[in-house]
Parts: C-alpha cells; structure tokens; sequence
C-alpha cells in the first residue's frame, strides 16, 4: 500500500469514526438492525470504498445485512479490493472496556499476512478508532499464528493489530471473540487510550490480488 493509499485510509476511518457521544449504559451494540440502507448498510454505518476504483475490471466490493441464526449480521466480500463499514459514536473506555463480537470467515485473501506489505490483506478486521487517530485493530489472517501482533495498514505507526483467528481450520463457523481493549492499547501503544470514536470493520485483498469475504455480526461493548 503506498504512502498516499495509507493517508486515504486514514483520512477515511477519521471520517467515518468523528464523534458521536453515548449515554452512561451497562452495554453500548453497535448492530445492524436499521432500515434505511445506504449502500447495502443502515444507519449509522457507512460503507467507504477506498482501494482501487470499483467498478473497474472484475474489482468488487460488497457490504449487505443478512439474517443468520435470528440476527442481522453483516456480509462482506472484496475481491482484488478494500473497504470499510464505520458507525461512529464515542464511548469511554474505561467506563465500557470489553468488546465481544461474533465472526465467520467464508473465503481468505490467497496468501494473506498481515506481517508484509505486499500481502497486508485480511477477509475479516474487526477496528476501534481512538481520538487522536490511534487505531486497535483485530484480524481473522489468512497465514500466521492467533496471539500475534504489531503494525497494521502497511506498518503505520498509529495502528496496531492482534490476529485472533488464522487459516482455514474454523472456516465457516461462527467464532465469539471477546477482548479487553483497555488491556490490550496499553500493551501495544504503551499507554492508556483516549476515547474510543468508533468501530470499523473492514475487508481487503487488494494486495495479493484475490479475494476475501465473511460475516461480522454486533459489536457490543460492556463493562464487564
């Protein structure tokens, strides 16, 4: 990814996530439950195609909602792309430090490794945008080993990544995940986070020239 795809990634998951405040709640949902849909997404999620021109070639990027298991989830595919689907509110962390959600991967980018730039794509990435445009991001890696961690969106600086799936072994199945992001920003940014504007989840293959798709469903924060 080049310097100036990286700040249009950047200026765009700043768009998306500008803040929005949330009330003192247990449990703050970011779900998909709206019905006025934009581009395939309801309110107040956006749907932000950045890597390359859709429309051009076999290029595609698709968001929609679907119901699975009696919820609605979101389904994501790229091919030989990259996208975002961001819903912007701020949340105190401390206040609301657990994030859960629920993921399933249907097809991995050929290749994918989060550890180059060259093969930087990922099916699945679950992100939380921090004011000062600090980014914790979660990954479903096509290659690698759950637990590892580092620069993410070709090594910038202002984003850190932790794989929590990797490979085919769980494709097709729903997978819970639930992690501390309180936790786990201090141990990759070495400091306490501000607070969280938002969450993204985003979709790309555009590197390895493939494709990647799977399903996403709530994200729920909570205070324990």
């Amino acid at each position: 990814m080049n310097s100036a795809r990286c700040s249009c990634f950047a200026a765009t998951l700043s768009l998306l996530l500008m803040t929005g405040e949330a009330g003192a709640q247990d449990r703050i949902s970011f779900h998909f439950d709206g019905k006025n849909l934009t581009d395939g997404v309801p309110a107040p999620w956006r749907f932000n195609k950045w890597a390359p021109l859709v429309g051009l070639g076999g290029y595609e990027a698709t968001a929609r909602v679907e119901d699975q298991d009696g919820q609605k989830v979101l389904y994501v595919k790229c091919v030989e792309a990259g996208f975002l689907v961001g819903a912007k509110r701020r949340v105190d962390p401390a206040q609301h430090p657990w994030a859960s959600w629920r993921w399933k991967a249907q097809t991995l980018p050929t290749g994918g490794s989060f550890k180059q730039r060259s093969t930087n794509d990922q099916a699945l990435q679950v992100l939380f945008g921090f004011e000062g445009g600090k980014v914790l991001g979660y990954i479903w890696d096509s290659t690698g080993t759950p637990g590892a961690s580092g620069s993410g969106l070709a090594f910038r600086e202002d984003v850190r990544v932790i794989v929590l799936q990797a490979g085919t072994a769980k494709l097709g199945q729903w997978v819970d995940e639930r992690r501390n992001l309180v936790e786990d920003y201090r141990r990759l940014f070495k400091e306490a986070p501000a607070s969280l504007e938002g969450v993204a989840i985003q979709s790309n293959s555009q590197h390895t020239g493939s494709t990647g798709a799977g399903w996403v469903g709530p994200i729920t924060l909570s205070m324990s």
